[in-house]
């Protein structure tokens, strides 16, 4: 939970600045150029803390770490309610970028180690619905404060939401990663910094210099040498900094270009949009950021059951239908800016509907890419894949947010005409031109993607195999008394009371399961009309024309087959504990066959709570 705070926070601080940007430009007297290094200079410093969280998280508890993040949140928004100007308000900001860089990859991560394949789609999905929830709180929330009391009061508000996420952590949070301690490479952390740092500092530097100017080619360059020069690094060390071997995996290199570029189209559009109402429109801050509230419902709602889609269809529709909306949103928002630029009023009512199409296809995509993405890799690089995913996203983000600023710039600074309004328009429609653009690349690059759900289900059952079933089958009996398919209610009356047992699987002549009867199954035949019964020997008949002794020699030489339960509720020989236990609890059993689906579901032996609970207090 405080995993998921802290991101919700992240997010919640992102999205929620987009609001308040014209009020903070207006306050302090800069421009929007400048006022977009509170999106930029906020991701910037997530790109440059990425890259070490899979290295850190071997060094370092997760508690210890969210720790950190939380209170970077919560020193960084004391000092951006507190700043006195725009640069102090510069430094907080950078500051609550640490936090997210931070706890972004460790959510993910965390998710990735302990749910099963067959559970991940819907736990993504979740971690997705949890941490999109910000984008309908935060700019709806921020556009209240901001108008009922001032835009410093977002900044309290994220203060509030660290100091809960630090309660919850103290209590609840636990470690699930080894700490393995590897050495650090100095030259690849400096690296990292000067590469990820070149390319967010140069493109944010475009709008207010220009991308031919000598300090954005600059940065460019230094940039992406010291890129190249960090990724042959790590790929000639035994313990990187940051495993770049996922590349390799095909799947993983298609589906994080994918979540960039989806991310692209997310950032962008929410930058562009608060202003446009605002500038635009002539909407009050707090009107604007309730415009969005529609939109970030669906979006929420949108992300959780995305997760769930993959579990069943995998990615390529999802992504394609949402690539496809978030088209056809974008298309109807940018003729509304033609309505603005001809000095007509745009429609509130079709931005409003064209924004919703955007937020159902944005998470339509983006809950099953990031699965998709993470679920191709082995488990080992679960925490590596995770951060290159975060990483791009972050950088890549930033990245496409200083273009839309630079568009945004430009389509104002090449309007003729002395409408206010009007230039704003253009400005932003050049800007989501764009978006248009990432998300035609998207739908493309989605019909590329392939199922993999059955891959990754064979690759962890191999996983388990080596790891669960040595402790499986020291723990389950495999001299288990067993009944034949042919075997009469008698025959098994006879097994459960003389080996003093409640059931017995029923095996046929392969040795393979084909049913389970109990105590209650035989009891059942016995007192189809007896209204009581008090144990298995004895029973009291009441109101019955038909004796007892009838009922029992009339029954007992059905064969168990008509009566036995045929939906056995099994678990393979290969499963986790784990999931066992879930088995065992979920259906409220007190013992499960075991089978092996490798050998044509041959049973193998059966397991009871007791068997389990044992382990647990011999080796724990």
């Amino acid at each position: 939970m405080a995993l998921y705070i802290g991101a919700f926070t992240g997010m919640y601080s992102e999205t929620a600045m987009n609001v308040i940007l014209p009020t903070i430009g207006e306050e302090f007297g800069v421009s929007t150029s400048l006022t977009q290094w509170l999106v930029v200079g906020y991701m910037l410093m997530i790109g440059l803390v990425l890259p070490f969280s899979s290295i850190l998280i071997k060094h370092f508890t997760v508690r210890t770490l969210t720790f950190s993040a939380l209170g970077a949140f919560a020193v960084g928004a004391i000092i951006s309610a507190l700043a006195p100007n725009f640069a102090i308000l510069l430094i907080g900001r950078a500051i609550q970028g640490i936090g997210l860089g931070l706890v972004l990859p460790m959510t993910f991560s965390m998710v990735l180690e302990i749910m099963p394949p067959h559970k991940l789609g819907a736990a993504m999905g979740m971690t997705s619905l949890i941490i999109m929830l910000a984008p309908v709180i935060g700019p709806t929330l921020a556009g209240i404060l901001a108008g009922a009391f001032s835009w410093r009061f977002v900044f309290w508000s994220i203060v509030v939401l660290a100091v809960i996420g630090i309660i919850f952590a103290a209590q609840f949070l636990i470690n699930a990663y080894e700490l393995t301690k590897p050495k650090v490479d100095i030259l690849s952390v400096i690296l990292s910094i000067f590469g990820f740092g070149g390319v967010v500092l140069g493109a944010g530097m475009a709008s207010e210099y220009g991308w031919m100017s000598v300090p954005v080619i600059a940065a460019l360059i230094v940039g992406i040498a010291a890129l190249v020069w960090y990724s042959i690094r790590q790929f000639s060390m035994t313990h990187p900094v940051l495993n770049l071997r996922a590349f390799g995996f095909r799947d993983f290199s298609l589906g994080v270009s994918l979540v960039m570029l989806n991310f692209g189209i997310t950032l962008s559009v929410m930058f562009l949009l608060p202003q446009f109402f605002q500038n635009s429109m002539a909407f009050a801050v707090s009107i604007s950021g309730m415009l969005l509230l529609p939109g970030g419902i669906i979006n929420a709602v949108t992300s959780m059951l995305s997760g769930r889609a993959y579990n069943k269809i995998g990615v390529k529709a999802p992504a394609l239908i949402g690539f496809a909306a978030t088209i056809i949103g974008l298309c109807i928002l940018i003729w509304q800016t033609f309505l603005v630029t001809s000095n007509a009023q745009a429609n509130i009512a079709i931005v409003i509907i064209a924004h919703i199409l955007m937020m159902i296809g944005v998470p339509l995509a983006m809950s099953p890419l990031q699965t998709y993405t993470l679920s191709t890799l082995p488990r080992e690089m679960n925490a590596d894949g995770s951060t290159i995913m975060n990483t791009l996203q972050q950088v890549v983000g930033a990245v496409f947010t200083a273009l839309a600023t630079s568009l945004l710039m430009s389509g104002q600074s090449a309007f003729g005409g002395d409408n206010a309004a009007a230039r704003f328009g253009q400005g932003t429609r050049w800007g989501l031109y764009l978006a248009l653009g990432i998300a035609i690349l998207g739908f493309i690059g989605s019909l590329f993607t392939r199922d993999t759900r059955q891959q990754t289900a064979h690759e962890d059952t191999a996983e388990q195999a080596k790891n669960a079933e040595p402790i499986l089958q020291s723990l389950m009996k495999t001299d288990v008394y067993a009944l034949s398919s042919s075997a009469t209610a008698m025959d098994a009356m006879a097994l459960l009371t003389q080996r003093g047992i409640s059931g017995a699987p029923i095996i046929d002549e392969k040795g393979n399961l084909t049913g389970f009867i109990s105590d209650g199954d035989i009891l059942s035949i016995v007192a189809d009309r007896v209204p009581e019964f008090s144990s298995f020997y004895s029973a009291i008949i009441e109101h019955n024309s038909e004796s007892f002794s009838d009922r029992v020699r009339d029954n007992m030489n059905r064969p168990v087959s008509e009566f036995a339960t045929h939906s056995v509720i099994t678990v393979d020989v290969n499963d986790s504990m784990s999931h066992i236990c879930e088995v065992l609890v979920s259906n409220h059993l007190k013992k499960v066959p075991v089978v092996d689906k490798t050998n044509g579901g041959r049973m193998v032996g059966i397991l009871n709570r007791s068997d389990v609970l044992k382990y647990v207090v011999e080796n724990f």
